[in-house]
């Protein structure tokens, strides 16, 4: 569900938000580097906030989840929680301005959208280990590629995690075709779904 989830927060981002994307930090980073090169102020500009949005989510999610493995009083599924958040303000902020905000209500949607990516992505690392990517998946190609080269041994969760990005980001494509308006709903809902699932394998509470 993560996976899906974000594959559609990339390519809605890419479609409505300004042509960037919402957890592609090295795109991001290289597109920033366009802007201040003068080649595109605007787009080099919206990387930006992207990025610093993301690293501002996880660092947020990362400190959540801490917490709660140290045994706090923060559920473990509470990075989850916070992108869920996250999600559900672009939708109601989507749905209010009848899918048509300003550039500058696009640029905060952007950067709203791209810290529930960073909410992500640090939150699953942390609590699963970084061989569990769900939205940036250059390293985890490339070491099912050397893995398949080196030891014979095809990796299938990361062809599979793969396929399920370019699903989502495939489904949110084609629902902005039909149904413009309704396109954030689709991560929102999916997040919110794994969030659901989690808390309730895990408990209201950490174990300490």
């Amino acid at each position: 569900m993560l996976t899906f989830s974000a594959g559609a927060v990339n390519a809605w981002g890419f479609l409505s938000l300004g042509g960037v994307f919402t957890s592609v930090v090295t795109a991001n980073s290289a597109l920033t580097g366009v802007g201040l090169g003068g080649a595109d102020l605007r787009i080099g500009a919206l990387a930006a906030v992207a990025v610093l949005c993301y690293v501002l989510g996880a660092a947020g999610a990362a400190w959540v989840t801490g917490r709660a493995q140290r045994g706090g009083r923060l559920h473990p599924s509470g990075f989850l929680l916070l992108e869920l958040l996250l999600l559900w303000a672009v939708v109601g902020w989507w749905l209010a301005v009848h899918g048509d905000p300003s550039g500058a209500e696009r640029t905060a949607m952007l950067g709203t959208v791209a810290a529930a990516m960073g909410c992500q992505n640090a939150g699953v690392r942390v609590a699963m280990g970084a061989q569990v990517p769900t939205a940036y998946l250059t390293g985890l190609l490339t070491g099912a590629v050397a893995e398949a080269v080196t030891a014979r041994r095809i990796q299938w969760p990361a062809l599979v995690t793969t396929a399920l990005l370019i699903l989502g980001a495939a489904a949110a494509t084609l629902l902005e075709r039909l149904l413009p308006g309704a396109t954030p709903l689709l991560p929102a809902l999916l997040v919110t779904a794994a969030w659901l699932n989690t808390h309730a394998r895990t408990g209201t509470r950490p174990k300490p």
